[in-house]
Parts: C-alpha cells; structure tokens; sequence
C-alpha cells in the first residue's frame, strides 16, 4: 500500500525532472510585440498638428458636443491614429454635457434645454422613422485642455478666428476667452508645425440653416452675421490670414478642406415638398386643409374679381389638395415675395404650396401630420426653407468659395494642399436622384455600405448635416490619401468598420 501511495509522487518527481532537462536544452524565448510603424510625412512635419474648424471638425454630433461623441470626431481620430495611441487622447474643446445642447435649436441661447436629435421609429411604424429631439441641459465647456490641438467649435466661421472682440460666435469665445487678442494669434502662439483648416464651410452654411434671409454678400466684416455669406474677396482675405499666421513658422504646412454641395446632405433633401405622404391617410386633418384652402382661394377670388386689371402672371397661386392628385400636394410655406392681397381692410397673409426642389428642412417633418405646414396659419416661415433662386445663390458661391481655397493653396508655393472633399461627395452621391427617388450609391467597405444618408448604413448623424463617426473615419482617410499623396508619408487610413453609426430608437424604449 505504501507503494502505492507513493507511485504517484515519483511519477511527478520524473516529470518534473523530464521537464526541467528540457528546459535547460532549450530554453525559451517570449515573441517580441512588434512596435507600431512610425507615421511620418517626409514632406511636412506632423509632430504638433492643429486643426481648425467650425462643427464638422468639433465633435458636434446629432446636435449636440457630448464628450463619448466628440472623442470620435475628425481630428480626434486623424490625431490618436498618428500618434498610434491605443487609448482616445483628447486633443480638443470638450463639452461638460452629459445630455447635450442643441445648436440648431436653442439657437444662440446657451442656457437653452433642447437636447440632441434622435431618430425613432414610430409605435406601429414598419421602415419609417422620424427624426425628433429630447430634453438636453444648458451649454457648458469642461475645464480648459491644456494638450488641446483641436480649436474647432460649433457654428466656428472665418471671421470668428481673425477678428479680435467679436462676439458673433458664443462657443468660441466662452472657451478661449481671447477678449482683445483675436483667436488667431492665440492659435499661432502654439507654433503648430502642421494644420488642417475647415474653414468655408460654415461661413456658407450659416445662411443655408437660416433660411437664406441673411446678406449674400456681406462685404462690410465688422457688420456681419452668422447668416451672412462673407463675400468671396473678404473670405479669401481672411482665410489668407489664417495661413499666413500659421505658416510663420518657416517650417510649416498644411492642408485646407474645400466645401461640399451641402445642399445635398439629407438636412435639406429627407424632407420633399410634398405633404400627401403625412396626411393622406387622415382624414379628418385633410378634411381642414381643404376647408382652409377654399377660404383662402374664395379670398383671392374675391380679390381679383375686384382688380380684374391684376396681371395673370403675376398672381398669387391658389392652394389645392385635389383628391385625384395625390403626391402634389406641396407643403404650405410663406413666401414675402407674392404681392400683397387686402380684401375689405384686411390683408391675406402670403403662402403658397412649395415646389418641387424647394428644400424644406428636415427638422419639420416629425410635424407636417400635425402642427406645420399644411394650413396658411401654420405654413413653413421664410427663415426654414429655401428657395429656388436661393438654392443656386448658394451653389455659386460654393463654386467660388472653392476657387478662393485652391487660389490660397496655389500661392504658398507648395506648402498647402487642398483636400477636395467636394469630388468625394460627389462620388459618394452617384446616382442620387430626389425627383425619383434614387438614392445615392454611396461607397462599400469590407462588403458594408457607407451612404450618405441618415439611418442604416448612413454616415450622418441625427441632425442630418453632422456626419457621424463613421462618415468622420471616411474623412479621415481623405485627408490621410491627400497629406500621403502630397508630401511624401506613410500616414495609415483608418478602418471605418471599426466605428459606430447612428443608432434608430423605438418609440416608447
């Protein structure tokens, strides 16, 4: 028994002692993890990159600058993929928002509670969403980052930058406090040694968001606005003083972004001008509609019949919502061009239906099946849609706009490339059709679809002009091909896969 016992333990010893021969025979060594490949631009020195920007560049996602979001943001993720970093350093102005305010809400009220948009789809609802908002918090910077490398901040334009005292753009100044000192020479204090400017873009969106009633070529810097469009010059000017203050070091480059057709970005292209689909299954709403707009036609009849001299040319159109006509139905928008109709002292108020490739924000379809445009008492202001004649305002000066960049570009004598971001959406926006209802092909990645939508695949966030942290990666990678291409690197493109899109709730979760 006592053998038995034993037997095992002898058994070990020799294992053990088997093992101990082996590894003294031939010992062993850990593989070595190899060391990330040292990004580099033969060309240009990367080692302290600013960026500059307005709420592209800035994190600002589906509304609202949450710091989980905006750790996801363009710059964010150009600049920890460069610098190899396993862990999301912060490099920018972040919000101390947990829930987020709303900058195209609140408005410049920063103590303003609407908070960030989301897309639900409704109780009972089968593909159909809607984009609506929720409850947010007051507008509030976190401490001041001292590794910040990223000053881009929402609704951020030109003038924000060079312009000492300018108070246009409250973000700007509640986090770098320049007072006397333009935001600029704060900037080019840090001696960047490389930059990438998304400067433009906003300066044409501000007067898209806002209706296109501001001035479109506002020549006088010290007079304008947010929805003004800066003229072509005055941008260039400024922008040339940008470059100039960040190029004073003699080593420096850049890399300017020039501007998309934002006016196809589905802010402006989810929502068409008609309004059957939203009505025509209630009753009792369309019922009013046309009661309303026999009023109202009964009006202009009256008018007319009273001026028969009235050019035919130049009346007001009727409103019609004719049962044998669906899908014409154009919302009901206010239009201060139509001339003035008073009948018996009182004056009729001016709306028509819109027309097709009138562009009517998206932020009112979760209201067309109640509160907005479908009665002249609650047709769709001025300031919340645009025009024909507005829309090719803004396409030409996007034109000239970024004729004005690659002029900047052209004269730094081969310091500065432009990232043409304007080719890639047209790309992305292949066989896009909105009369037909054709969307775009998009681009695929690793069999997955990136469309420059909102919802599924899309790469836009729930605001529908902010893209979201995958269309940030697709940016990313075009600024990765174009510093590569131009000066020389081995810069890594980042994968798209790797980043969340934008998520769809259910009504009532």
């Amino acid at each position: 028994m006592t053998k038995n016992i034993k037997r095992p333990t002898v058994l070990v010893k020799g294992v053990l002692a088997s093992l101990l021969l082996l590894s003294v025979g031939c010992s062993y060594e850990a593989p070595e993890i190899p060391e990330p490949e040292v990004q580099t631009l033969q060309d240009a020195d990367i080692s302290n990159t600013v960026f500059l920007g307005g709420s592209l560049f800035s994190g600002v996602n589906n509304g609202v600058l949450v710091e989980d979001l905006s750790a996801q943001s363009i710059p964010q993720i150009f600049l920890n993929s460069v610098a190899n970093n396993t862990q999301q350093v912060d490099f920018s102005a972040t919000s101390s928002n947990t829930i987020g305010f709303n900058i195209f809400e609140n408005g410049p009220n920063v103590n303003g509670i609407v908070g960030p948009y989301q897309l639900t789809f409704p109780p009972g609802a089968d593909t159909t969403f809607f984009q609506e908002f929720v409850n947010g918090q007051a507008f509030a910077y976190a401490p001041v980052n001292t590794e910040i490398k990223n000053y881009s901040f929402p609704k951020a334009q030109v003038l924000d930058f060079t312009q000492a005292s300018r108070t246009e753009n409250t973000f700007i100044n509640s986090y770098l406090n320049a007072g006397a000192q333009a935001p600029l020479a704060q900037i080019a204090g840090s001696q960047p040694s490389f930059f990438v400017l998304n400067l433009g873009y906003e300066d044409l969106l501000g007067y898209s968001v806002t209706g296109a009633e501001g001035n479109e070529d506002q020549a006088d810097a010290t007079a304008h606005a947010y929805g003004d469009i800066l003229n072509t010059a005055v941008f260039e000017s400024n922008l040339t003083a940008v470059v100039d203050a960040l190029l004073a070091n003699p080593n420096a480059k850049g890399a300017l972004l020039n501007i998309p057709d934002f006016l196809k970005f589905p802010f402006f292209t989810e929502t068409e001008f008609d309004i059957t689909p939203y009505v025509i299954g209630l009753q009792t709403k369309l019922s009013n509609m046309r009661s309303a707009a026999s009023d109202y036609n009964d009006v202009l009849e009256t008018y007319y019949e009273q001026n028969p001299g009235f050019p035919f040319a130049d009346r007001r159109p009727i409103l019609t919502y004719p049962g044998d006509s669906p899908f014409t139905w154009g919302i009901q928008v206010e239009d201060r061009d139509l001339h003035d109709v008073v009948v018996n002292g009182e004056p009729l108020k001016k709306v028509r239906q819109a027309v097709r490739d009138e562009l009517i924000y998206y932020r009112h379809e979760q209201f067309l099946t109640s509160t907005i445009g479908n009665l002249p008492e609650n047709a769709v202001p001025e300031s919340q849609y645009i025009k024909l004649a507005e829309i090719d305002i803004i396409r030409a000066k996007i034109a000239e706009y970024n004729q004005a960049i690659q002029q900047v570009a052209a004269a730094s004598n081969g310091r500065l490339v432009v990232v043409d971001i304007y080719s890639y959406f047209e790309e992305l926006y292949t066989g896009f059709n909105q009369f037909l209802d054709v969307p775009a092909e998009g681009t695929t990645i690793e069999g997955v679809q990136f469309l420059p939508i909102v919802g599924e695949f899309g790469i836009f966030s729930a605001d529908a002009l902010n893209l979201n942290q995958r269309g940030n990666a697709l940016i990313v990678n075009q600024i990765v091909d174009a510093l590569n291409l131009n000066f020389n690197g081995n810069l890594s493109r980042v994968n798209p896969n790797d980043f969340a899109g934008t998520p769809i709730n259910i009504a009532g979760n």
